[in-house]
């Protein structure tokens, strides 16, 4: 069991999947429930039965915790909300089993010898309260008991929030039982009868009724008498070991729920992890298309379009630097001007990277666009999952490791052109011919720098590719970097638990 809560409580759902807020809050109530109700009890038996008086504002809860235990406990006003922190009521008899109780650090904590032995009361806020800590903590005190008492008046009893959160608390399995406070004796027939029949078809009929006649207003406690019917039925359920009963029972009704729901939870963990494996594929696919067209576009040599092919007949024309190698004249006789010839080569490489860091970088652009635009039609709201993506950095990257590539492309080349440009000048013509200038090819090709060419050719395909799996890949890097839950984990717990609880009785 205590592995069960302690799975319950790492357990994340870090995508927000429609239904995020309402798992989240069956989450929360299941850890309630199994901290507060069942770990306690099956590890200790003389865990006393918890008690919770529950209701919508003004109902007069306070005012019955107080005349139950004969002492001003629970502070009681016409002021709203008057109960701000709940307020937990137990015998000195069982202060040592509540030791460590959950309930004692989220609840003031009074011992007295008025309470009754075996059954801690509570005295939760309302659960209509206009702070919302209020109305949280009153649904959280809800998962925590074994018997929830349901305090009402003749002119709230039929408040919705109220008695659907009592007719949610009884069809889950919890024990219930109601008090009609301040019931005037002119309404005490009609309003008796037509809160039994509501309960009636709401499957509670053979829940407890108690009526509270007006007293009138009061912020002390009821005279004794008007309580002790309540009373007399707490102190029965002590004495005749019905309170062990109790728990018992509403442990074992409400087991299947509570197994549907951690079965539910583990489903839920399933859908992250799909809902997770399936961004990731998006982010993947966003960058088959931009690829595709990048890979087109340097296999057809459209990067060297322009300013370099310009460059380039500008070199290597008649007079130029680059003459020699452009006009495909011998190369043994174009041995002068080494120094010219790299400056010239560097010039033209320089422009072959210039152009492909435009082209690259709308193609980043355009996969981080896709990316972001198959997330946004995804039914995960991925507003809250921040993707940083450094396309200036990855363009940099890319185009400094092709040209490391081209120099060592350069150190493999023995052919009559390395010898007419020194190892950064070939490094430099090896990119220009591989951004597809025709006529730098041709030169390569002529003196012996085919596999340098090839290589060079190879080196930029993948170095964009690199780039652009980069981008894709910080997408599936946020995704991977998220804590999804462990669904396995959670029906294993499931099935222990239903068994922790049987093998108890």
């Amino acid at each position: 069991m205590t592995e069960t809560v302690e799975a319950l409580r790492e357990v994340v759902f870090p995508l927000s999947v429609p239904g995020i807020n309402e798992l989240r809050e069956m989450q929360g109530s299941l850890q309630t429930q199994l901290s507060t109700r069942l770990l306690p009890h099956l590890l200790e038996d003389a865990v006393p039965a918890v008690v919770v008086f529950g209701g919508s504002s003004g109902a007069g809860k306070s005012t019955i915790l107080n005349s139950l235990v004969e002492d001003d406990i629970s502070e009681a006003s016409v002021i709203r909300p008057t109960t701000m922190t709940p307020v937990l009521v137990f015998h000195p008899d069982d202060a040592l089993a509540m030791e460590g109780h959950l309930l004692t650090e989220i609840c003031k904590t009074v011992v007295t010898e008025s309470a009754l032995p075996g059954i801690a009361l509570i005295d939760a806020p309302d659960l209509d309260s206009i702070e919302e800590a209020n109305r949280n903590m009153s649904q959280t005190l809800i998962n925590a008991a074994d018997l929830w008492i349901f305090v009402t008046t003749a002119s709230r009893y039929g408040d919705h929030v109220a008695w659907s959160t009592l007719s949610e608390a009884f069809n889950r399995g919890m024990t219930t039982a109601v008090i009609l406070n301040r019931l005037p004796a002119r309404a005490k027939t009609a309003v008796r009868a037509d809160l039994m029949k509501r309960m009636a078809e709401s499957g509670m009929g053979e829940s407890p009724l108690f009526i509270i006649d007006d007293a009138g207003a009061t912020n002390g406690r009821l005279d004794p008498e008007r309580v002790s019917e309540l009373k007399d039925w707490l102190h029965l359920m002590k004495t005749t070991r019905a309170s062990k009963s109790l728990v018992s029972r509403t442990s074992k009704a409400m087991m299947p729920e509570i197994r549907r729901e951690l079965l539910d939870l583990a489903d839920a963990a399933t859908a992250q992890t799909d809902a997770a494996e399936s961004l990731k594929d998006g982010a993947r696919t966003a960058a088959d298309e931009p690829s595709r067209k990048l890979t087109e576009t340097l296999e057809s040599g459209r990067i060297a379009r322009g300013a370099p092919t310009t460059q380039w007949l500008s070199l290597a024309s008649t007079g130029g630097p680059l003459a020699s190698l452009g006009s495909g004249r011998d190369l043994l006789f174009a041995n002068r001007a080494i120094a010219k010839r790299d400056r010239a080569a560097h010039n033209i490489a320089e422009a072959i990277d210039d152009a492909l860091r435009v082209i690259l970088t709308q193609t980043l652009i355009d996969v981080r666009d896709s990316a972001a635009t198959i997330w946004s039609m995804s039914y995960v709201d991925t507003s809250e999952i921040k993707v940083e993506v450094g396309i200036d950095s990855f363009v940099n990257g890319a185009i400094s490791a092709w040209q490391a590539d081209s120099r060592a492309a350069a150190d493999k080349v023995n052919g009559a052109i390395a010898k007419k440009v020194s190892r950064d000048g070939l490094a430099d013509l090896l990119r220009a011919g591989a951004g597809g200038i025709p006529g730098v090819q041709t030169a390569l090709t002529d003196g012996g720098a085919e596999g340098g060419l090839s290589r060079t050719k190879r080196a930029l395909q993948d170095r964009c590719q690199e780039a652009i799996d980069k981008v894709a890949g910080r997408y599936v890097a946020a995704i991977d970097a998220l804590e999804l839950p462990d669904s396995s984990n959670l029906r294993i717990r499931a099935r222990e638990l239903v068994n922790a609880v049987w093998e108890k009785e």
